[in-house]
């Protein structure tokens, strides 16, 4: 068993001479110096700088009386709880890190949203966020009902709401012959401009292009894939501008 908790703890990163101490100390319970350096027969001032070491990285607690620094090990479970709290700093670093990865040398960004309630987020706090009147440009397919996939229609009714509110406007492209599709009712709601695409140019997911972000979104199977990149969303605009140029308007309400 110990040989055992030896290289678990070498794993970890201990040294050899942290692991007697260490060791040592969770043997004695509580402990001076002295005492932990003639179990683990070490030299005294090494075995001081290797608690202080261990002290200050949360592995053993220790407190001083009358000039004599006692220390102990709090709990067997002392390790997995340092390590728990390591990844739990460690998820939120990757959320804070991955939006200054690379920020100052123009990489694309993304992020990926795969269940129905990630989604829903997104989606109500991009509408929340942007500013009056703001345009979103979109490519939809109506007749792969993606949205009615992914929300009911109180979520729906929310989102709507959301763009009521802020007075956004929307521009959508959709496939030749699909207009009949689009629920009159949803239209009637929405400050929304729609032209059809000409015959033989298919697309079966949803696109938006919202600021600096394009989002690919789908209800079979449901996700979101969001890029962030000035060029490579400038280059998507520009070809949904003219794919809006030699489209067909459909403003019936």
């Amino acid at each position: 068993m110990l040989s055992e908790i030896k290289n678990r703890l070498k794993e970890l990163n201990f040294s050899n001479n942290e692991i007697r101490v260490y060791i040592a100390l969770t043997q004695l319970g509580e402990a001076k110096a002295s005492e932990i350096a003639k179990k683990c027969n070490l030299p005294r001032t090494t075995v001081i700088s290797i608690l202080n070491n261990l002290e200050k990285q949360k592995y053993l607690s220790a407190h001083r009386h009358h000039s004599t620094s006692y220390y102990w090990i709090e709990s067997p479970k002392t390790i997995k709880t340092i390590l728990e709290n390591k990844i739990e700093i460690a998820d939120k670093l990757d959320t804070l890190l991955t939006n200054l990865y690379r920020q100052e040398a123009h990489f694309p960004t993304t992020q990926i949203y795969d269940t129905k309630i990630g989604i829903k987020n997104f989606i109500e706090k991009t509408l929340s966020n942007l500013d009056r009147k703001s345009i979103i440009y979109t490519i939809d397919t109506p007749s792969s009902k993606n949205y009615s996939k992914i929300f009911n229609k109180q979520i729906e009714e929310n989102i709507i709401n959301l763009k009521l509110k802020k007075d956004i406007i929307t521009k959508t492209l959709i496939h030749f012959n699909s207009f009949k599709d689009i629920p009159k009712e949803k239209l009637k709601r929405q400050n929304i401009h729609i032209k059809e695409l000409p015959s033989g140019i298919s697309f079966e997911a949803s696109l938006w292009i919202i600021n600096d972000s394009l989002i690919h979104f789908s209800g079979n199977p449901p996700f979101i894939v969001v890029i962030k990149h000035d060029q490579i969303v400038s280059g998507i605009k520009s070809i949904y501008s003219f794919l809006w140029s030699i489209s067909q308007i459909r403003e019936e309400k």
